[in-house]
């Protein structure tokens, strides 16, 4: 079978980038206060994450099997898997368990550090993307706005939480993001996105059932409440990677990483309203940081 090439796809207009940019920012941010609350009502973690990777697998598996008549790539599954392992093993592990620890919304805020490494990691596998210094300063500044936070020692919660643990394990999921946003743009543009996100969940599934069978948890009984946040939580996450998906083979990788800078303000809100999370003086500086770094990074993406 012979290496599929890089398709080379129109540019979408502001509207539809922005549009997919708000959607996964959306259901991204929501998909944290919805995973603290179940968090909170005692589901435990190592469930509620092998449940939703499980669900969200079952689906894509079954969907490629009656709509998809191409035969196994081999290629595809190596590279899926590769990207798969960071996107979403990776980020997902390691953002259940700092909700143990952080606010929903401190974890969003996180989240817009991730620019900051996927420069770094841009620099290392796509040596051709541009990196200006209009785009350095939007990224230091989205980071100022986090830096903050640990040296006020915020966790969003009501003297509660611990911002170093909770903190260092949602920089591991930062991590993740970050890597997994330049290798969705490297290896995404060859293949369909339904084919590509389906790819990317053996292993993850392989991985979360072992650390599952492992911990010895076991499954547990949800009400028709928590049934209901699952099942939104899982169609939250389908519909987050797939805008993600179609936007990263579309345009820059350092345009979609913008999309971090969106999902704090939308889960700190959702966060102290359905939550009762901390919102103060510490929220208001970090967001004010992060608005005018999306707005430095996202015009210049426009006007060249």
């Amino acid at each position: 079978m012979g290496n599929p090439k890089t398709i080379l796809l129109e540019k979408p207009s502001i509207f539809k980038t922005v549009a997919c940019l708000f959607a996964a920012a959306f259901m991204w941010a929501s998909s944290n206060v919805i995973s603290r609350s179940l968090l909170i009502e005692g589901v435990n973690e190592i469930f509620l994450v092998t449940a939703r990777v499980s669900i969200i697998g079952s689906l894509l598996f079954t969907y490629y099997l009656v709509f998809n008549r191409e035969k196994i790539n081999i290629k595809q599954l190596k590279e899926a898997s590769f990207t798969g392992f960071f996107s979403i093993f990776i980020v997902g592990w390691s953002f259940i368990f700092s909700l143990q620890y952080i606010s929903s919304g401190l974890v969003t805020l996180m989240i817009s550090s991730a620019p900051v490494f996927t420069v770094m990691w841009l620099k290392i596998l796509l040596k051709e993307e541009k990196i200006s210094t209009s785009k350095y300063i939007a990224i230091a500044t989205g980071f100022s706005g986090i830096a903050y936070l640990f040296i006020s020692r915020e966790t969003g919660l009501l003297n509660q939480g611990d911002i170093f643990l909770g903190g260092s394990l949602a920089f591991v999921g930062v991590q993740g993001i970050a890597f997994a946003t330049v290798l969705n743009r490297k290896y995404a543009p060859k293949y369909k996105v339904t084919s590509w996100l389906t790819y990317q969940y053996p292993l993850v599934l392989v991985l979360s059932l072992a650390a599952f069978l492992i911990s010895g948890v076991g499954i547990e009984p949800l009400d028709f409440s928590q049934k209901l946040r699952l099942l939104i939580l899982v169609v939250f996450n389908l519909g987050a990677f797939m805008s993600f998906t179609w936007l990263i083979q579309r345009v820059s990788a350092l345009l979609v990483a913008t999309v971090d800078y969106l999902v704090p303000i939308i889960g700190v809100t959702a966060g102290v309203v359905f939550l009762n999370e901390v919102f103060n003086r510490n929220i208001i500086i970090s967001g004010i940081f992060i608005f005018i770094s999306l707005v430095i990074s996202t015009k210049e993406e426009f006007t060249t």
